[in-house]
């Protein structure tokens, strides 16, 4: 089964080709967040690592067919990571959901687990801000999303303070930028990872899930991805322009050029990779 998925996940690599791209967005992941719940009168955020381990199962939900993972109700699989995580609400500024990072992917295996009695091989790394944003591209050209656990106060300390889903690279003009699902309601922003103020930093991914599928691929889970940013090339062919919020920017943002060139991972869906060479 691990052989199946590995080569599965490997289809986007063998996709593509050719000279490794410039740029490169992975489309088809929710845009969830940030998500509250009103207990016993005050509002319980469910937290950052509750949703980043839910858009990424719900990527293996949609792209596999892993049909007990989200779709059933993505509504209680959010509240029960965040259980089996032990998030816990901190007061900074405002309620926020912290989860520990030895917690992060505990959860995310007895998750996977009670409904895959057979098991998931998750991967984890850490290193220099180089080392993983190298890692976050080699695994996201295998197919394989990361959540990758960074400092997005910015303070430079010695905890990370959030978890995100990395969905494309930029490294472009010398750049190392990780592109990330926040969690929070949108698709795209910038993580530079040439930015010291985002360590330490370290990925959490799914190697395997140690059981077939059992349903379809390309079913919607959630928001569609990418909504209002599919643009057409001079030559009519469809592309993606996507509107980047900016790195540490909760407002600013760019829009991207069209990419080059689309790969449709399930057909009419909006899970796609976008190149730009």
């Amino acid at each position: 089964m691990w052989k199946w998925l590995a080569a599965a996940g490997f289809f986007v690599l063998c996709a593509l080709g050719e000279a490794s791209p410039q740029r490169l967005v992975l489309t088809g992941l929710p845009p969830w967040g940030p998500t509250v719940a009103l207990v016993g009168g005050e509002l319980v955020p469910a937290g950052c690592g509750p949703e980043a381990g839910r858009i990424l199962l719900a990527y293996y939900d949609r792209r596999f067919g892993y049909a007990r993972l989200v779709r059933p109700n993505p509504e209680g699989a959010l509240w029960e990571l965040r259980e089996l995580m032990g998030t816990v609400t901190v007061l900074w500024g405002s309620p926020q959901g912290l989860t520990w990072p030895w917690k992060f992917a505990e959860g995310l295996e007895a998750f996977v687990r009670k409904r895959y009695p057979e098991g998931v091989k998750l991967g984890t790394f850490s290193g220099s801000l180089d080392q993983v944003f190298q890692k976050a591209v080699e695994l996201l050209t295998q197919g394989k999303p990361a959540v990758v656990l960074f400092d997005w106060a910015g303070g430079g300390g010695i905890l990370p303070t959030h978890y995100a889903v990395v969905v494309g690279y930029d490294r472009s003009q010398g750049r190392k930028h990780l592109l990330v699902n926040n969690g929070w309601g949108y698709d795209f922003q910038i993580l530079d990872m040439a930015d010291p103020a985002v360590a330490p930093a370290g990925l959490y991914w799914i190697e395997a899930i140690l059981a077939e599928p059992d349903g379809l691929p390309g079913a919607q889970v959630g928001p569609p991805s990418a909504q209002g940013m599919w643009c057409s090339t001079a030559l009519g062919e469809r592309a993606l322009c996507p509107v980047v919020r900016l790195h540490f920017s909760l407002a600013g943002t760019v829009r991207w050029p069209p990419s080059t060139s689309v790969r449709v991972l399930i057909p009419d869906t909006d899970l796609t990779v976008c190149l730009w060479h």
